[in-house]
């Protein structure tokens, strides 16, 4: 990081932030991001610290069980604890609850993976995922950031926000070209955003990948907020069956939206 950039973060950071909690955290960010073990070293360099301060905190985590140390290759990776704290998230919601039963509904219905996810900061955050061959949680997703533009989730998520909210969304984005069928700008993303709000759903046609569908709809609160969306992706889908399957994503949804207290979906 150039000293400018540090002297910029700097001012931008709040008063009351604790600095030694904010490394440990950003430690633990890192691993989110890596999802791979770490060494001290590839940390110190990722975060600009010295490997000291760094060695410190990854022990400290450690001790507290958020961190164990592969003793082969002596670097750290998530420990239980992490896990604890994340499965408290995940049990503190009547969402995660209600929607696994709605999702493996979906699944019988379709024969396609369901997704159950919420809008976190810029990024879609997976909370469930139920493959259809043994409609079993599969974790393969859960826990993962995709982004916003590509999906028919974070499509989901973002289409009833306020416009000047959805740009502060996509402010870093790349809008990255996977395919041919990939949106490539955040004027294209906003004109998406309309048709989505005009049908109540969102699709990727081979947005991400080639041969690869998705349907999502919105999951909205007592008060009528988007707070969470449904979807199902799968290979070899015709136009035909798109519409027939966006009809009972969109029914599944409104089914968890009742289950939050809308019952106006």
């Amino acid at each position: 990081m150039k000293t400018e950039d540090k002297q910029d973060a700097t001012k931008e950071t709040p008063y009351f932030i604790i600095q030694s909690l904010d490394k440990t955290l950003n430690i633990l960010q890192c691993f989110i991001d890596e999802r791979s073990p770490m060494g001290v070293s590839e940390i110190a360099r990722k975060m600009s610290l010295h490997k000291s301060v760094v060695h410190r905190l990854l022990m400290t985590l450690q001790t507290h069980g958020y961190l164990e140390q592969v003793k082969k290759t002596e670097k750290y990776m998530v420990g239980p604890k992490a896990f604890e704290l994340g499965s408290v998230f995940t049990n503190s919601t009547d969402l995660v609850d209600s929607g696994k039963k709605i999702l493996v509904e979906l699944v019988e219905k379709t024969g396609f993976t369901a997704h159950l996810a919420i809008l976190e900061k810029d990024s879609v955050l997976y909370l469930v995922n139920v493959e259809p061959d043994h409609l079993k949680y599969l974790f393969g997703a859960v826990g993962q950031r995709r982004d916003v533009y590509h999906s028919a989730l974070g499509k989901c998520l973002t289409a009833w926000l306020p416009e000047e909210q959805v740009i502060k969304v996509m402010e870093k984005c790349t809008f990255q070209k996977f395919t041919e069928n990939t949106i490539g700008s955040l004027e294209q993303f906003l004109e998406e955003l309309k048709q989505v709000r005009q049908v109540g759903y969102a699709t990727d046609k081979e947005e991400r990948a080639l041969g690869v569908h998705c349907v999502g709809a919105p999951v909205r609160n007592k008060q009528g907020d988007v707070i969470a969306a449904i979807s199902i992706s799968g290979y070899g889908v015709t136009d035909d069956k798109l519409n027939e399957i966006s009809m009972i994503v969109k029914s599944s949804a409104a089914q968890l939206s009742r289950r939050n207290g809308n019952f106006d979906q």
